[in-house]
């Protein structure tokens, strides 16, 4: 018996596989909706295990009928993007190196792009890249990885008040902590089985695909108890992330708030990403609950890649340029699709965005006033959320699957 059955697609339109000791059944582009269809699926999960797909949450967990989840520590692995180990171009070359030979976020053939990576982009980017680091840099280190581990302890805590069989750890898509270096260290805590979990609200390719297929290739599928994917659809979600605005900033009238998302390429759109979808309703949910109209906020997509490729808009100088022209002069920005403050959020938002709005405000002779709303990071709401997310994950491993 091979364990669990791991179910490698992340959206309705991928082929979904189902393992039945060597023999492999493909459905493409399939809903499982006929008859005989159901009838073989049945059969299947049956004899080794089932493998349940939730759409519209976007969430997909595999199970075996063998395994007792109840009596055993799962571990939850909590994967960022992650940050180079120190703001130095020493530091920043092999972080960066891994992160663009990634083919999630390059497209072009590896045989054509590694040697521009190692041989032009590599050699120069890191010296370019490192002021900014070093303007973000904590006394503890990076940002993304303070506040992660801080998040992180305060699961943990969560898990253990509830008195739950979990173990939180974080595991880098990128750099360290890896994602290899999360499974060990959670397995000499006595964990056997382990469920992924990327913190991105909104799911992408660039994002929760790449999150998932490392996390595949780094255990085993006997390891693999699933993978929670997105969590945009969550009501906590859009209540925390208000909660948050409300506690930094007031909405007055004439004001206006910027929510700032990383942007990704059209193709990926194209090709069935739902992450425009996913980030358009949650953050019109997040807007009535502050009880703002229409006119009085946006959405914008920043940190595309300078290159060929048409890529989702409007940039955040857009709108805020065009704010600036219509007279306002207070304004919010937010980044409501990184779970933790990070490079861009607190150097490309925080600073750049926000220099920019001031300085247009004040060539128009009016005087800015910009507010940068911290990311949820390890505020006690948020980690309501994560654990909602989780606690729903393992009771439904736990509970007995029917068709």
């Amino acid at each position: 018996m091979t364990g669990a059955i791991l179910a490698r697609s992340s959206s309705l339109n991928e082929i979904r596989v189902f393992r039945l000791l060597r023999f492999r059944v493909y459905t493409a582009n399939i809903r499982l909706r006929t008859p005989i269809l159901r009838r073989i699926r049945d059969i299947f999960s049956i004899l080794h295990g089932i493998c349940v797909t939730f759409p519209h949450k976007s969430r997909e967990l595999c199970y075996s009928p063998n395994m007792n989840y109840s009596n055993e520590n799962i571990g939850i692995i909590l994967i960022n993007t992650g940050s180079p180990a120190s703001p130095e171009p020493s530091d920043i070359r092999p972080y960066l190196i891994e992160f663009l030979s990634d083919k999630n976020i390059i497209r072009i053939p590896h045989a054509v792009w590694l040697p521009i990576l190692h041989g032009i982009v590599a050699r120069n980017r890191p010296k370019k890249t490192a002021p900014r680091y070093r303007q973000i840099w904590t006394p503890q280190g990076a940002p993304l990885l303070v506040e992660s581990l801080a998040q992180r302890d305060e699961l943990n805590k969560r898990f253990a008040q509830e008195h739950l069989p979990l173990i939180a750890e974080i595991g880098m898509r990128y750099g360290s902590p890896s994602i290899k270096e999360a499974l060990q260290s959670l397995k000499q805590q006595g964990c056997k089985r382990f469920i992924g979990f990327p913190l991105f609200p909104q799911t992408a390719t660039c994002t929760t695909k790449t999150c998932k297929e490392k996390f595949l290739q780094s255990a085993s599928d006997a390891e693999c108890a699933g993978f929670i994917e997105g969590y945009a659809h969550n009501p906590l979600y859009w209540k925390s992330l208000a909660q948050s605005i409300t506690d930094h900033w007031i909405w007055q009238p004439g004001s206006k708030l910027l929510f700032s998302l990383h942007s990704i390429p059209l193709n990926d759109v194209k090709a069935g990403d739902t992450y425009l979808d996913e980030a358009q309703q949650s953050l019109s949910e997040t807007a009535k609950l502050l009880g703002l109209s229409s006119d009085d906020w946006a959405i914008a997509y920043h940190s595309r890649f300078e290159d060929s490729r048409a890529w989702a808009a409007p940039h955040p100088k857009t709108v805020l340029s065009s704010w600036a022209d219509e007279g306002v002069q207070r304004v919010a920005l937010v980044t409501p699709g990184f779970a933790a403050d990070c490079l861009e959020s607190l150097y490309d938002i925080a600073f750049v965005a926000k220099e920019y709005f001031e300085q247009r405000c004040r060539a128009k002779g009016n005087t800015p006033e910009v507010s940068y709303i911290p990311a949820l990071n390890h505020r006690s709401d948020h980690i309501d959320l994560l654990f909602d997310e989780v606690s729903k994950a393992v009771k439904s491993i736990n509970n007995k699957i029917s068709f």
